[in-house]
């Protein structure tokens, strides 16, 4: 019960909030170095050549994953090619085979698998609406972030957050490694049709390369769904 279509437009929509959000921190804390060192990052990772892998859990239960080899072309836009053979297609029903009943069951599945698809594209668009926050957001952002230090695993860490940032009680935390200014996690938590939705994004470096996001997790408890996307074997140069 599954679209591929939204499970690829919501890793594309986790790509942009990465970005952007570290772009809306340059702006809005007024550091050219960090500006300059997120610009040069971004640059350098449009070299590299990367697998991505994309699965959603309803109730637990994988299904679905996708496999990708990931590029930036020449313009600067992400090319994706699909990994390992496509699957099968559901075999097509024939003639009234089934009956009635088999027909109206067929449709009901057809209906959950629309709606799964408009819930996945939904959250992917809340997702990115954080990657391009509106200039009066953006302002308020500004005025009202708090800073602190990262504790735990992100000991070291300059800690910045805000609130309301979109909305009444959400939130964008965004951890920043200060010797290397480079991003180390992403947490926001918004709402989705009145309902609590959490993103977290970590991220990790290549060995004397850039810093690129290594895993993103949705979760939106209401109807028990979790993507995960997972960016690994980043390679210089194109295969």
């Amino acid at each position: 019960m599954c679209c591929t279509g939204a499970v690829t437009r919501f890793g594309a929509s986790v790509a942009l909030v990465a970005l952007c959000s570290a772009m809306v921190m340059a702006q809005d804390k007024g550091q050219p170095s960090f500006a300059e060192s997120q610009k040069a990052n971004a640059q350098m990772l449009r070299q590299y050549t990367w697998r991505s892998r994309t699965e959603i859990k309803l109730k637990g239960e994988s299904k679905n994953v996708k496999l990708e080899q990931v590029r930036y072309d020449a313009n600067g836009t992400l090319e994706k090619t699909p990994i390992g053979a496509p699957a099968a297609a559901a075999p097509q029903a024939q003639g009234n085979r089934g009956g009635r009943g088999g027909r109206l069951k067929a449709k009901v599945i057809e209906n959950k698998k629309e709606e799964f698809g408009e819930l996945m594209q939904g959250l992917g668009q809340l997702v990115a609406s954080y990657g391009h926050l509106p200039p009066d957001r953006l302002e308020a952002f500004k005025a009202t972030a708090t800073t602190g230090r990262g504790e735990g695993a992100l000991q070291g860490t300059a800690q910045i957050q805000g609130v309301n940032v979109l909305e009444q009680g959400d939130s964008m935390t965004i951890w920043i490694d200060p010797a290397s200014k480079m991003i180390r996690r992403v947490e926001i938590k918004t709402m989705y049709d009145k309902k609590p939705a959490t993103l977290v994004a970590d991220y990790q470096s290549v060995p004397n390369g850039p810093t690129y996001m290594a895993r993103a997790v949705l979760t939106y408890p209401e109807k028990n769904v979790e993507l995960t996307v997972d960016n690994s074997d980043y390679v210089q140069g194109r295969p």
